[in-house]
Formats: structure tokens, sequence, C-alpha cells
């Protein structure tokens, strides 16, 4: 009997074994084919992706970016002086980005401490600037468009400080028929902001489109389609410290254009110096199942 008992014991340890070892070769298996799948997987290439299709908004990118680019570069060159900037600076300032008109340093009262040509071709009242000033005690840019019978000028603030205390602003101002010369066809182009139009282009819509509720457009969008004066406008906003830059073209003739026919991609050439990476998946180390 209790021989019979030890058979019987020794037959149960035999086959929970042999079952044990199955299960883990299937789950061995179900390791390698996910490790194939989504580990060591054969590289490819996407090449259907082309980014941006909208004709529209292609056109709008190559006439505003070199624009936007120029103007964000100055800002950042603005924020970075926060004390009390030297003559130099504000003239290396200028030379960096020549379609500026000058720049001013004034203090908490719009009191004008030094400027940059020393005198303006215009008057300008840069006390409106201070309506930002709690944005200037955190370190915030404020901006101003203004618009009176010489035209239109545009002012970027951002605040210095004496003893971590805000002690006035360096403001940097242009024309902006100076900026928008960068544009590849600045006719095209619109410029208007939350606080009346910048730039008119050359289409006679300016007026209009500057006369939108740009504030309540802009609660639930920073970029769109909207239809005026007969036109199809596509438009991008920017920030620029408080106000709101707007960038608009006339879409229907882009969208209009048929599209080219693809292009086949030429085949890459290797260089005969350099070995050519494998595609091949990388070996899997052995299957500790196996016998």
């Amino acid at each position: 009997m209790k021989r019979t008992a030890i058979a019987a014991l020794a037959a149960c340890c035999l086959l929970a074994s042999l079952t044990g070892c199955g299960t883990m070769k299937t789950k061995w298996r179900e390791t390698r084919k996910l490790y194939r799948e989504y580990v060591n997987t054969d590289p490819s290439i996407d090449f259907s992706d082309e980014g941006i299709s909208d004709k529209g908004l292609q056109r709008l990118a190559a006439l505003f970016m070199p624009v936007d680019e120029r103007l964000m570069g100055m800002m950042r060159a603005l924020g970075s002086q926060d004390t009390p900037p030297e003559q130099e600076w504000a003239q290396g300032l200028l030379t960096s980005y020549d379609w500026l008109s000058g720049v001013a340093m004034v203090d908490t009262t719009g009191q004008v401490m030094g400027q940059v040509p020393s005198t303006s071709m215009r008057p300008l009242d840069f006390t409106p600037l201070l309506e930002q000033a709690e944005r200037y005690k955190v370190r915030k840019m404020g901006a101003r468009v203004v618009t009176d019978e010489m035209g239109t000028v545009v002012m970027v603030a951002a605040p210095f400080f004496k003893e971590n205390e805000w002690a006035g602003l360096v403001v940097a101002f242009f024309d902006p028929r100076n900026l928008v010369r960068f544009s590849p066809n600045a006719d095209a182009l619109v410029i208007t902001s939350t606080e009346g139009l910048v730039w008119p282009g050359a289409g006679g819509q300016g007026e209009g489109l500057a006369a939108l509720k740009w504030a309540e457009i802009l609660k639930g969008e920073v970029q769109g389609d909207i239809q005026a004066g007969g036109g199809q406008y596509v438009w991008q906003a920017r920030y620029v410290g408080q106000l709101e830059l707007i960038y608009l073209t006339d879409a229907r003739e882009a969208r209009a254009q048929k599209p080219e026919p693809p292009k086949n991609a030429a085949p890459s050439q290797a260089s005969p110096d350099m070995p050519i990476p494998s595609t091949q998946p990388l070996s899997l180390p052995a299957d500790p199942s196996a016998p």
C-alpha cells in the first residue's frame, strides 16, 4: 500500500512537471512573437506624410514666417535685458535688427531716460504702455499699436529692474513697413491686431479685416479660416506682449491651384566607406525551455 501511494505521488509530480514545461514553452513563443512585433521590428519610412497639405496654410506660412521670425528674435533679445541698459546695448540691438526705428528707456512714470537715436522722426508717447504695470512686475512684456496721421508704429516693451524692483521699461519701436519687406509678397499679407490694423496689404481689405471681433474670435482659436470682403482668408495669431497679432492672406488662389504630380524619391547612395546597417531582426537568446 505504501509503495502504491509513493508511485502515485511520483506520477502526479511528473505530470505537473510536464504540464509546467508545456506552459513555459507556450509563453516563450508568445514572448518571441511580441519581441519581433514591438521591440525588434523591421524599420520602415512613411513617405506618404507630406506635412501641411492645405495650400492656403502653406501660402500663409511662406508669407508671414520671415516676418514673424525676425519679430520673435527681437523680442527674445529685448526680454533678456532686465537691468537698465547702456547706450551701447541699445545701439547693438538696432544694428542686429535694422528694421527697428529706435530704442527708448523710460521710467515708471513714462519719462524718457534715454533713447537711440537721440532724436526721433516722430514724437512718441510711451505712457500708455504703463497700463500693463502688473505684467511688468512679474517680468512679462507689453505692447501697443498706435496709428495717427504719420502712420502706424508698434511699440514692444520689456521691464527692467533695480534691486529686484520694477524700475522702468526698455521699448523697441518700429514702422511695420520696415518689417513686412522681409515677406516674399508683402502685398498679399495682412497684419492686424487686437488693438487695430498693423499692415493693410494691397487687397483693400485691411480695414474690414481689422474691424472683425478678434477678441471674441481668439477666445477659442489661434488659427483658422474666415470669410470677409468676398475673400476666403486663412489666419494665424501670435502673442506680442498682452496683445495678439493676426497674420492673414486670401487663400482662394492658392487652393485653386492643381496639385503637382508626386515626385519619386531618388534612392540614396551609400558611401563605399560606410557599412550599410543591417535591417535583420536582432537574434534572440536561446529558448530556455529547449532540451
